[in-house]
């Protein structure tokens, strides 16, 4: 299936993503696509955003920090305010790891200088953060390579760059041709070549449906998934889902799929992300 291209927007920017913070929003994500919801509800002309996160590399995003979690912000499981179609993260920003950094280490310096032997504990801590840093900044990185790729070539690079330090577009265009040469097989996302999937209507997700006797209700539970975290309202309701995409088609470390949920009475945006 396709959508109109009008109601699609790939790589759009900071700016047009985020309301305000640009500086902490900029720090911890990567805006991957905007959709609008008239390619569900015709009536409702609202943008909203598929975003990643660059903490992605070990474990669940937000594991180490659940003193920082509310009701739509968990492990792997990030919430927005939507004010004027952008987001606006819902959490403190110590839900990230990352940003407690440069307090662990002021508070190392002054262990060390008074002798306690738990700033070597500490120093093990800072040497994780520092491969968690290494891993924002690659994220960040096969990000921005893969959108100048995309708006050279009108497609997105559609396999993981795992394991891989991508130097240029024009590397990434020459492993694409040698993948081909190579008899890779190639299966760009079935919606407008970016988006896996918008709120079930997608051609593989119809045929999974059939052939597994699965009702639109049975996949409205998301039971069928390995999401960790699922939104829900007060009613126990799960969150409107709008669409998903393959999150290790976007950056070095992905999710195998990231999706987004809607809620437009509580104006919450959330975005879970799913390994397989």
């Amino acid at each position: 299936m396709n959508i109109s291209t009008d109601l699609i927007r790939p790589f759009p920017s900071y700016e047009e993503v985020f309301y305000d913070d640009l500086d902490n929003h900029r720090k911890h994500f990567l805006p991957i696509c905007s959709i609008n919801l008239q390619c569900i509800y015709p009536d409702q002309d609202e943008w909203l955003h598929i975003v990643s996160v660059k903490e992605i590399h070990e474990g669940c995003v937000g594991e180490n920090t659940q003193q920082f979690h509310t009701s739509f912000t968990k492990e792997d499981m990030v919430g927005f305010n939507v004010i004027d179609g952008k987001y606006k993260f819902e959490a403190d920003w110590n839900y990230f790891i990352l940003n407690q950094k440069q307090q662990l280490e002021k508070t190392h310096e002054n262990l060390k200088a008074d002798g306690d032997k738990k700033h070597l504990r500490m120093l093990r801590d800072l040497a994780e953060l520092n491969d968690l840093e290494k891993a924002y900044l690659l994220n960040e990185k096969d990000y921005q390579i893969r959108k100048e790729f995309f708006h050279q070539n009108n497609m997105i690079y559609p396999y993981s760059s795992f394991g891989d330090d991508l130097e240029s577009t024009e590397a990434l265009l020459r492993d694409f041709e040698e993948k081909q040469s190579s008899g890779w097989g190639l299966e760009f996302p079935e919606v407008n070549g970016i988006l896996d999937d918008v709120a079930f209507m997608s051609d593989k997700t119809q045929e999974f449906m059939k052939e597994d006797d699965e009702s639109l209700e049975d996949m409205l539970k998301f039971e069928q998934t390995n999401l960790s975290n699922i939104p829900k309202n007060m009613n126990g309701e799960v969150f409107t889902y709008v669409g998903s995409l393959t999150g290790y088609y976007f950056q070095a470390y992905g999710a195998d799929c990231a999706y987004l949920f809607y809620d437009k009475d509580l104006g919450k945006a959330v975005m879970c992300f799913e390994y397989t």
